[in-house]
């Protein structure tokens, strides 16, 4: 982490740490959800006025500041920046902005902003989200609102989903914002408290979003309930502590208010993430343990639900990932209790215990939900395909996943501060976001956030050639084909990136390659440590990628000459997602401003998406008539899609039950 620019004292921390978060709208229900829907629809009306004109005109005033000298830039810099921190809505003030911005990133970066980019900025500059396709420059398209956001002197954050592009996007935009006089910090897992207190000081912070919201609980942990505008005061003149140790909180939190936010890849910020709330746990005293082993009652249920068999003892719904015992389960729960200790012997608490065992057992998949790495258990986020470092799952199910891979049991914990994605974004006063793949969740977005959704032509003509997807009765013939199609392009050179659902399907990709005699490099969150070397090889001629969905957000596979020439980057699939938004960001890998490239996916009836998601009936008409096969596949992912936004709902209806259990009101 290191900070660049100018930062504020921390007095001034003492009004966004005084400031009350904005009140929650409760969920919308029955007509209420016909009402979000149309004020959405009305909206985004609103926001899709044409700015292609007000971008060129913009585009236009910065061409005029081409023949300033650097002396004469920086004059105009502090004018214009002093203009925008006291009318930062006023659109001839934004326009004057953004084109002594697009200037200074053309001088510090060699990047002239073309009109579509400019675009995508004001759409920001109104507080909604642009959709702008994969490889239009997001990152540096972010300077403009930020910047805007920035001279306010309350503090941005510039959200990711991950440490990896937080850290890469900060170091890009370093120089164009210290240029216009803004301090930039950084914050990464391995930031120390003192130096994550001092990037949240600065102007801007880049950040995934988990290290800010963890952030944000840590310092709820040391935040009197109702802190007064009189003891922060005292404490500035007369430094010290009181006995009930308050008077120094705020100089012990880290971040200083939540004043605005610019969102990179939005929608899994902010959809997908909000399905599992964020908990800070401790230490449980009573956690259940048998004679001072913290495991042994997870590892003798393990040890029972590996003698149940799925149907007889037990049953799965896989869709809604429920599980329930039989009556012959519980009569050879009863049996069993019998014989074990007299934690057992509680009906209710035994019967909790293996049903929470059979969930490990059969719906926690090792390489897709988790791994096991250096003896311990490391959750995978699906839609990402990353470990998500520190997060544990809670009600003993972590503990069950161990037991059942035999490895050390970590302590039982209980809740100390949790939030919910949702709850926490909506604190923001100011929130706009930008990615390729809003068009899907555009309603949820406006009804959980009021966020409008506004595409973003592209700057140039996608030349992507995409293929129908290609189905296969097995899954043995799906992934053959696969490595008989890389085969036949790798003979050519051409570069090659092989998408993946799980870490364990990646690997098995990967060993049939090697059969064949094809060297490749596997990405996956096994191997994240290898990131930057595997995306940067990965549009070079010859080379052969096998990712999860690691490589299908923010990463920039660039490609050269010789491999444009031989029809640039092709990107196979070898499964469909839930979410479409999923395999857009896959397919996006390809064909980037512009370039050539090439994507295609292959499936079969064995996919989890059918088996999830797919209907019997018409599964069983697809085997036998061609034609229904790919209505099978648009079906699944239009239930799953359903599925998830409704796994969604019934978060936020639970979290807020839960606020109003812990808080007496809706906050």
């Amino acid at each position: 982490m290191s900070v660049v620019g100018p930062t504020l004292p921390r007095s001034a921390r003492l009004w966004d740490a005084l400031s009350r978060p904005v009140e929650r709208e409760p969920q919308a229900k029955g007509l209420d959800l016909v009402g979000a829907w149309v004020h959405g629809r009305l909206a985004r009306r609103r926001y899709l006025v044409d700015r292609r004109e007000r971008a060129e005109k913009i585009v236009e005033q910065a061409d005029a500041l081409m023949g300033l000298s650097e002396r004469s830039l920086d004059e105009h810099i502090a004018a214009v920046s002093a203009a925008a921190r006291l009318r930062p809505t006023d659109p001839p003030t934004v326009d004057a902005a953004y084109a002594m911005l697009r200037e200074v990133v053309r001088r510090e970066l060699g990047l002239a902003l073309h009109v579509e980019q400019v675009m995508g900025a004001l759409v920001m500059a109104d507080g909604a989200a642009a959709e702008m396709a994969t490889g239009e420059g997001k990152t540096v398209t972010a300077i403009l609102p930020t910047a805007l956001l920035g001279w306010q002197r309350r503090g941005v954050h510039v959200l990711t989903v991950n440490d990896y592009l937080a850290e890469r996007d900060a170091s890009i935009v370093r120089g164009v914002l210290g240029r216009v006089g803004l301090g930039v910090g950084s914050v990464v897992n391995e930031t120390p408290r003192r130096e994550r207190r001092a990037a949240y000081d600065a102007d801007v912070t880049y950040a995934a979003d988990k290290q800010v919201v963890f952030d944000f609980l840590r310092d709820r942990l040391g935040t009197p309930l109702d802190p007064r505008l009189s003891s922060c005061l005292l404490d500035e003149i007369v430094p010290g502590t009181r006995r009930d140790g308050t008077a120094d909180w705020h100089r012990r939190i880290v971040q200083r208010g939540l004043f605005a936010a610019v969102i990179d890849e939005a929608d899994s910020v902010l959809i997908d993430e909000a399905v599992t709330p964020a908990i800070i746990s401790a230490d449980s005293v009573d956690d259940g343990s048998d004679e001072g082993d913290p495991g042994g009652q997870f590892r003798i249920a393990a040890e029972l639900v590996s003698s149940m068999d799925d149907g007889r003892h037990y049953t799965v719904e896989r869709a809604s990932r429920h599980v329930e015992l039989t009556d012959a389960g519980r009569s050879a729960l009863a049996a069993a209790a019998a014989r074990l200790p007299e934690f057992w012997s509680g009906r209710r608490r035994s019967e909790e215990l293996i049903r929470t065992a059979i969930t490990a057992k059969e719906l926690m998949v090792r390489g897709d939900d988790y791994i096991v790495k250096d003896g311990t258990v490391e959750i995978v986020d699906r839609s990402t395909g990353r470990v998500l470092t520190g997060r544990r799952w809670q009600l003993g199910l972590h503990q069950a996943v161990e037991a059942k891979e035999g490895v050390a049991m970590s302590d039982a914990r209980r809740t100390s501060a949790r939030i919910s994605y949702a709850r926490f974004f909506q604190q923001y006063r100011r929130l706009a976001g930008m990615s390729g793949t809003l068009h899907e969740v555009r309603d949820e977005l406006w009804r959980t956030y009021r966020l409008a959704v506004v595409p973003v032509p592209t700057h140039r003509p996608i030349a992507r050639a995409e293929a129908p997807d290609a189905i296969h009765a097995t899954e043995a013939a799906k992934l053959a084909a696969v490595a008989g199609r890389v085969e036949a392009e790798h003979a050519l050179g051409r570069p090659i990136l092989v998408g993946t659902r799980s870490v364990s399907a990646s690997e098995r990709v990967a060993a049939l390659l090697a059969e064949r005699g094809i060297e490749c490099r596997v990405l996956n969150a096994e191997r994240a440590d290898e990131e930057a070397s595997i995306i940067e090889h990965a549009g070079r001629v010859g080379a052969v990628t096998v990712a999860t969905n690691m490589a299908g957000r923010g990463t920039d596979i660039k490609i050269d000459e010789k491999a444009r020439e031989l029809g640039g980057l092709l990107v196979i699939g070898t499964e469909r997602h839930r979410e479409r938004r999923v395999d857009r960001q896959l397919y996006g890998r390809a064909g980037r401003q512009g370039d050539p490239g090439g994507a295609e996916m292959h499936v079969c009836f064995d996919d989890d998406l059918i088996a999830a998601a797919g209907n019997p009936m018409l599964r069983r008409l697809a085997t036998r008539f061609p034609r229904l096969r790919p209505w099978l596949w648009r079906q699944a992912q239009w239930t799953g899609s359903r599925m998830a936004a409704h796994l969604r709902g019934s978060a936020a209806a639970q979290e807020g039950w839960l606020e109003l259990s812990l808080y007496g009101r809706s906050r």
